[in-house]
């Protein structure tokens, strides 16, 4: 049954929101299942990315030059804008809780894309938002 129960944490993520239960189904295939402990620096600023992931539980802090921007907590995801660029990565997130993980590499986000575009387009208003946030912290 613990099958069922990740399904319904993945169709609780708005960019999966609207899926139907197979490309779910997929998606999770694609995704592994890591668990991280409070403290743990999931993604580091300036650095190569090569993996996109969705918080299933817990809280992170993103910091850009030092500075925390935002919390991320379930449901939200981050790697993005490495995996869509090739360029290095553009935040700090550190765990301040433990997290339950799902991640997916370079091929395997190309993948999710592929088999469900909506996933892409339920995407880029955080996407938008997260460029916005960085121009403004830039200038």
């Amino acid at each position: 049954m613990q099958k069922k129960a990740v399904d319904e944490g993945l169709a609780k993520v708005p960019i999966f929101s609207g899926l139907e239960a197979k490309d779910l189904a997929e998606i999770r295939s694609l995704l592994s299942g890591v668990t991280i402990e409070a403290g743990t620096v999931l993604v580091r600023e300036g650095t190569r990315g090569h993996e996109f992931f969705i918080i299933e539980s817990g809280t992170a802090d993103v910091e850009i030059d030092g500075e925390v921007i935002a919390e991320i907590g379930p449901g939200d995801f981050q790697g993005e804008i490495s995996l869509l660029d090739g360029g290095v990565r553009t935040a700090t997130v550190t765990a301040k809780t433990p997290m339950s993980i799902l991640v997916a590499s370079h091929s395997e986000f190309n993948s999710l894309l592929d088999r469900a575009p909506s996933i892409a387009r339920q995407m880029l208003p955080a996407l938008v938002a997260r460029l916005r946030a960085l121009a403004v912290h830039h200038h």
